[in-house]
């Protein structure tokens, strides 16, 4: 058995030309398959699953055609149906989205743009750990790693973009800034705060039994005066931007005062820091800072109110293609200036008044409200004419604005199942519930079918070239074995068996699949670099866009070869068995 390859190899170099051009056809189908193979993974890898993830599908309240406007089916969408959903077979994580309720609009971005502006605001909220790990990704393909720098002392000795962190200049992170603020909303009834809110001396907080100074507060919280406050200690301060960690270890907010009411309508974070003129309550044991700290601006109660209290930004997320929509469309019209990349937006904040509208009649102005947003960053999750900000903000500002019966109700739930394959029952069940899949998921089902009928499609022209390929390597064989008809009658007459004969060729066959296989890999992978190279300026231009179309995995590159082995062996199979039929007793006497 082992002369066998010598004696392949040895027959293969000293009829190389016959051999080249019985692999050209084979390397060429090869070629094409890995290619569209590669390409169809790259697309669902690195476009679609990123838009449209396979396990995560989203759902909303079925719709009804009616007079040609949508109508919602009786169904609601609460806390009780998220219950109910994560008990589903299949189903490993559960996340609703609730839409803005009422009008509003924003404006900021002078330092962006060069001149301020100015448009109608549309929002939704969605849970943070949906998106932890996917911000942090793209904010580190955008901005670079985070890892340590230059030794520093302070925050002035690092250049722009970073702080000062252990002694170490790190890079600004601001995916982990996309957390709810808990904003600080003015009541007069349970009704105007959120779900799972009280009103407790004229604000919204989570409410708690005071017996005993104790309640059931969430972790990391304590009952004060009938409300739950976080707690904070030396070294272990958890207290958030605007607030003091107090002398009883529980966080307090900051009150301050603007210097007068019209100043929240300024594009100016620096003028919005006020003066800090108090706690909400409590004691302090040292000095209070003069304005509100960094990362925090003074919130007014009420678009007629100049006192308020620190808080930070609501962290908002960007959809990528807006950034696109704005270059091409906007700036193009209005002759402003041109965004270069995501990452010169990160960071940059704007106001949103809630309660006008360009469009919708205002709320009394009694119950408008101004409050302040900081972008960190970009999700196609988030909404595509507008912004996104953490669910509980979302509620909150909602309750705030129509009630907390309204804003217990979610517009959609993003439901992430076990497998793919737990989709379909995932479907019919929903549909019991009064919920169907939502205009995105929708659109991801279909661009995923039209893929794969697509690669369907192309791997069956592949296979095409490769029959083709089998048939040449047939007659390239068959033509071989004839003239090697004396040869193979000296191998049996010297007792080589026929099976040892149909090896020999077979084994030859196999050489030139590895080679064929190989080449093919290597074409497809070269044609790869020069369509990337080709469509990089295109997608250049598209926010989000992948650097690589394709994704050549080891499954992609074995199942070219494989492929190139089999359908060689095929080709050869016929004339392999004509040769282990030769008599060596007829073909030698003919001499």
């Amino acid at each position: 058995m082992k002369a066998l390859i010598p004696l392949s190899l040895s027959y293969m170099t000293r009829n190389r030309r016959h051999i080249f051009f019985a692999g050209v056809g084979l390397s060429a189908g090869i070629a094409t398959l890995s290619f569209f193979l590669a390409l169809s993974a790259g697309v669902r890898e690195k476009v679609l699953n990123r838009l449209y993830p396979v396990n995560q599908v989203e759902f909303q309240v079925e719709r009804v055609g009616m007079f040609g406007v949508g109508v919602d089916v009786p169904a609601s969408l609460d806390r009780h149906v998220v219950e109910a959903i994560g008990g589903l077979d299949g189903v490993t994580a559960v996340f609703p989205k609730q839409r803005s309720q009422f009008q509003a609009r924003l404006w900021g971005g002078r330092e962006l743009f060069g001149s301020t502006m100015r448009v109608e605001a549309f929002f939704d909220g969605i849970d943070p750990a949906l998106l932890r790990n996917e911000l942090r990704e793209s904010e580190v393909a955008g901005l670079g790693a985070e890892a340590a720098g230059a030794r520093c002392d302070a925050a002035g000795d690092c250049g722009p973009g970073s702080s000062c962190v252990a002694g170490s200049c790190r890079r600004i992170t601001w995916f982990n800034r996309f957390r709810p603020t808990d904003s600080v909303y003015a009541c007069s009834v349970d009704e105007e705060c959120a779900p799972g809110e009280s009103c407790v001396d004229g604000h919204c907080f989570i409410g708690c039994l005071a017996a005993g100074g104790t309640g059931p507060c969430p972790a990391g919280m304590a009952c004060r005066n009938g409300a739950c406050r976080r707690t904070c200690g030396p070294g272990a301060d958890s207290c958030l931007a605007g607030e003091i960690c107090l002398a009883d270890g529980m966080c307090s907010r900051l009150s301050c005062r603007l210097p007068d009411a019209a100043t929240q309508m300024v594009d100016d974070s620096g003028k919005l820091g006020g003066v800090v003129t108090g706690v909400m309550e409590g004691t302090v044991s040292g000095g209070l800072p003069a304005s509100c700290p960094a990362d925090s601006y003074c919130a007014a109660e009420s678009i007629d109110s100049a006192t308020g209290y620190c808080e930070a930004p609501i962290p908002v997320l960007l959809s990528p293609w807006l950034l696109d929509i704005y270059n091409d469309v906007a700036a193009s019209a209005l002759g402003l200036q041109r965004l270069s990349g995501l990452e010169v937006v990160i960071g940059a904040q704007f106001s949103m008044m809630f309660g006008e509208s360009y469009f919708a009649p205002d709320v009394p102005r009694g119950s408008r409200l101004v409050r302040r947003c900081r972008v960190v960053g970009f999700s196609p999750k988030a909404l595509d004419l507008g912004v996104t900000m953490p669910l509980p903000d979302a509620v909150r500002a909602n309750a705030a604005m129509t009630g907390a019966t309204r804003a217990g109700r979610y517009s959609s739930v993003i439901v992430e199942t076990r497998a793919n394959e737990d989709v379909p029952q995932l479907v019919a069940d929903m549909k019991q519930m009064g919920l169907v899949l939502s205009a995105r998921s929708e659109s991801g089902r279909r661009a995923a079918n039209v893929l794969s009928v697509l690669t369907m499609i192309f791997a069956g022209v592949s296979l095409v070239i490769l029959l083709v390929s089998a048939i040449n390597i047939a007659h390239t064989f068959g033509m071989l074995v004839s003239e090697r008809r004396r040869e193979i009658a000296i191998y049996r007459a010297v007792g080589a068996t026929r099976s040892d004969i149909r090896l020999i060729v077979l084994g030859e066959a196999s050489v030139l699949g590895i080679g064929g296989g190989i080449a093919g890999d290597l074409l497809g992978l070269a044609g790869s670099r020069l369509v990337n190279l080709a469509a990089h300026p295109f997608l250049s231009r598209i926010p989000g866009s992948p650097d690589d179309l394709f994704c050549f995995t080891p499954a992609v590159l074995l199942a070219g070869l494989g492929c190139a082995v089999v359908f060689a062996i095929a080709g050869a199979f016929g004339p392999s068995r004509a040769a282990s039929r030769v008599d060596p007793t007829s073909v030698l006497s003919q001499d």
